[in-house]
């Protein structure tokens, strides 16, 4: 059997294609009559063979001038008992010169169920010569073709290999796909198969029919076209994330060609000649001599498929580089984090469904409470071990491709929170790949809201009218996007749940420019001055956060004679905030998070505040009582600053021994902290905050990072160790 392509028929092959026209009617008279379908049965020598063989007498072949040679005639002798094996038929066997003892063989393997592996090989070949003729020629109903493919993609399995039939069982297959171009889409994965020279016949023909018509090319079937022709085998990696390249490749391919891509026809065409294994009969493609289009020699589509390839492989890289190397992990909410955002959707991750569940329920929940372990453990599928910033980034990407947002914003913390500590949950306006980009004045913000917030927790619980100054500054910076102010409203309402301490205003003083730290200052002093009376406590902390800015505490006393001056003139009025997003965050009380009356103005006293700030000795006084205590609960310096390094200045004896100790180890428990501290005669909290307090004076950075264990600052402890010269 021998598939051709050709540029161009002969005029003798269209001769000889007319001339055999003329007998075609009673031909397939006798096809009709002598077939037997699937599903039904002859008996031939008193034995029932089944279907799907020709049975009977006058079918002719149409080369030859002989009986077909699969045609199983009944008035043939059938011996009573096999004799001998079966003879050397030759490559064409035919049924009506086998010998009787041969027919009898052939005829008890059909009813055996064709599946005898010693099959001799001139019956397995008398059986394919039917069903190669009825597929080619006869042109039967869908149903039955079908039923005749799958046998013969059967027979392949069975006996291809071994009894060299596997070569005409394709080709065969092949032809029949062609006859009926385009009936079924490929498959792209069967085209990292073909090895052959040119497109396989299905797809060149099916190709070839659809740029004939006109019909645009779609993004599956200009894969296929790209696949069958790519020399470089694809690697294993690439191969392992082949399912998610292939709908890339069509997605993007869509993106690029709404309506598909247009192909010129050229100017080659070329058809197709089967020659039957039987040798009984001839046919081409298409019989009306009309040529395909050589979609073979066609280069433009193939280099545009490339150029779509070569940008979806890139896309699909870092989704390709973690899977190489941890292939375990596909199908987790990490992978699918991996995966370019045009087609995550198509790819519905269980884990992912699961985590966007469970904080639709956090944010509805009247007291959610959720915690970072809650959430790392829905992003890793297991509890998890400890607590990594970029692991949280991932967390917080991974709720809002379902429209959460996560408070506080991991991505702008230096340290995460602890896994044990409450975030908020919220719900942002849509799905989004990513947590959105915040605009260049977002952590600028957030930082100027951490110091305000600082001082309006100093005096005890924040008060409804405290907070209204806070959120002023979200409403009243005009340089804000709105996704901004959401993030922001998150971010405080998070942070009022939290005490912020002393140490932790001192960084974002730093980062701050003189304009941003003016309105601090100012908003500061309004919280001041919203006691009545002025708690020596605020006053206090503005003070701390003058000095922090490098600013003289002594000031503080002419901005609140300043504050007052505006709040007599009435130019002092809190800013309406914007509806706080749903808060997914028990730790919150809702007092004081309630929305401001409609007409947003401060009930301040101008003249009780103006009464406090005239009497500055008073104030003086009470400030010095508190600085006083402060300074006794402080580590005095070191006594013995002769024996002890520059660089523990700041320390008294004990807390240097401390602090000398911790270096021994990388981590520390929470309890063997407290026992090291007991054994030097301190309390843990209390020289946890001075160790830390000196550190950050010392070396801008805490030394102990806190988390479920204790672990030392590398960065702080190389600093060390150089000034030590160690």
């Amino acid at each position: 059997m021998h598939l051709r392509q050709r540029d161009r028929w002969s005029a003798g092959s269209r001769r000889a294609s007319t001339a055999r026209s003329h007998g075609v009617e009673s031909a397939r008279e006798a096809a009709e009559r002598c077939w037997v379908p699937p599903g039904e049965s002859a008996t031939v020598g008193g034995t029932s063979i089944g279907g799907m063989l020709y049975v009977g007498s006058g079918l002719e072949a149409e080369l030859g001038g002989h009986a077909e040679n699969c045609l199983i005639d009944p008035s043939l002798a059938v011996a009573s008992r096999i004799v001998r094996d079966a003879t050397d038929a030759g490559f064409a066997p035919r049924y009506d010169e086998i010998s009787p003892s041969d027919r009898l063989g052939y005829l008890r393997w059909l009813a055996s169920g064709r599946s005898d592996p010693n099959v001799a090989p001139p019956f397995l070949r008398l059986y394919f010569f039917g069903l190669e003729r009825r597929l080619v020629v006869d042109d039967p109903p869908d149903t039955e073709r079908d039923a005749i493919v799958e046998e013969v993609r059967r027979l392949d399995r069975l006996y291809g290999d071994e009894y060299g039939l596997d070569e005409e069982l394709d080709e065969l297959l092949e032809f029949v796909s062609a006859l009926q171009p385009g009936a079924v889409e490929p498959e792209p994965l069967s085209m990292l198969d073909h090895h052959g020279p040119g497109l396989p016949l299905p797809l060149a023909a099916s190709l070839g029919h659809r740029v004939a018509a006109g019909t645009p090319i779609s993004g599956k079937w200009l894969l296929c076209w790209w696949l069958a022709q790519v020399e470089k085998p694809l690697r294993a990696a690439e191969l392992r994330v082949f399912e998610e390249f292939v709908e890339l490749f069509a997605m993007r391919c869509r993106k690029r060609y709404p309506d598909g891509l247009m192909v010129d026809a050229g100017t080659s065409g070329y058809d197709v000649r089967y020659e039957a294994a039987s040798g009984t009969f001839v046919r081409q493609l298409r019989p009306d001599g009309d040529l395909l289009p050589d979609v073979d020699r066609l280069r433009r589509p193939v280099r545009i498929a490339e150029s779509i390839a070569d940008e979806c492989w890139q896309a699909l890289d870092p989704y390709c580089r973690m899977l190489t190397r941890q292939p375990f992990k596909k199908g987790s909410v990490e992978a699918q984090l991996q995966l370019p955002s045009d087609l995550a959707t198509s790819f519905p991750n269980e884990g992912l469904q699961a985590m966007h569940a469970w904080a639709e329920e956090q944010v509805r929940a009247p007291d959610g409470g959720a915690t970072v372990r809650q959430v790392l453990e829905l992003y890793e599928g297991r509890p998890p071990k400890g607590l990594r910033k970029p692991r949280l980034v991932a967390a917080a990407n991974a709720l809002a491709l379902g429209g959460y947002g996560l408070a506080p914003d991991p991505r702008f913390q230096k340290r995460p929170p602890r896994l044990g500590q409450k975030v908020a949950l919220f719900q942002l306006p849509g799905k989004v790949a990513a947590p959105a980009d915040m605009s260049e004045h977002y952590a600028p913000t957030l930082l100027i809201l951490k110091l305000v917030l600082f001082a309006a927790q100093a005096a005890g619980p924040v008060s409804t009218a405290k907070m209204r100054l806070v959120e002023g500054l979200i409403d009243g910076r005009s340089c804000l996007e709105p996704a901004d102010r959401l993030r922001l409203r998150a971010d405080l309402l998070w942070m009022s749940g939290q005490k912020i301490g002393p140490l932790s205003i001192r960084r974002p003083c730093k980062a701050l420019g003189g304009r941003e730290l003016d309105e601090v200052c100012e908003v500061a002093v309004k919280i001041a001055c919203a006691d009545k009376p002025v708690d020596p406590r605020s006053v206090e902390a503005v003070q701390r956060l003058y000095r922090s800015m490098g600013r003289s505490p002594d000031t503080v006393f002419a901005s609140l004679h300043r504050g007052t001056a505006k709040l007599d003139s009435g130019r002092v009025a809190a800013s309406q905030p914007a509806a706080s997003p749903t808060l997914a965050f028990s730790a919150v009380p809702r007092e004081r998070l309630a929305s401001p009356p409609a007409s947003g103005g401060l009930d301040l006293d101008p003249e009780r505040i103006s009464a406090v700030v005239e009497d500055t000795k008073a104030v003086s006084t009470v400030l010095s009582e508190v600085f006083a205590e402060d300074d006794r609960g402080q580590p005095a310096a070191a006594t013995n600053g002769s024996r002890a390094p520059a660089v523990y200045a700041g320390l008294d004896s004990t807390h240097c021994a401390l602090v000398q100790e911790l270096l021994d180890r990388p981590q520390w428990s929470v309890s063997e902290f407290e026992e090291l501290a007991k054994r030097l005669g301190l309390l843990a909290g209390g020289a946890l905050e001075a160790v830390n307090e000196w550190s950050f004076e010392r070396f801008g950075d805490v030394l102990l990072e806190e988390d479920d264990e204790l672990t030392i600052n590398l960065d702080v402890f190389q600093e060390l160790h150089e000034e030590l010269g160690t």
